[in-house]
């Protein structure tokens, strides 16, 4: 039972280093690599996400009275 515990997490390992070795691409001549826009774009939801974010607390603790 061990061993194919221990065989069956080696696989899932070898599979998921793949994976990650598959996603990370040679820099290419622009100087960005495969996934630099799609971080970009993640970077930017995330900024405004949180800008949302503020903006709603900021809303709700004045609705509260507790920026008085």
């Amino acid at each position: 039972m061990i061993q194919q515990f221990t065989t069956g997490a080696c696989s899932r390992l070898h599979r998921c280093a793949w994976a990650v070795r598959l996603r990370l691409d040679a820099i290419d001549e622009r100087g960005g690599g495969r996934n630099t826009d799609e971080g970009f774009h993640i970077s930017a939801g995330a900024v405004i996400a949180g800008t949302i974010a503020a903006g709603v607390t900021a809303y709700i603790a004045k609705k509260l009275g507790a920026l008085e």
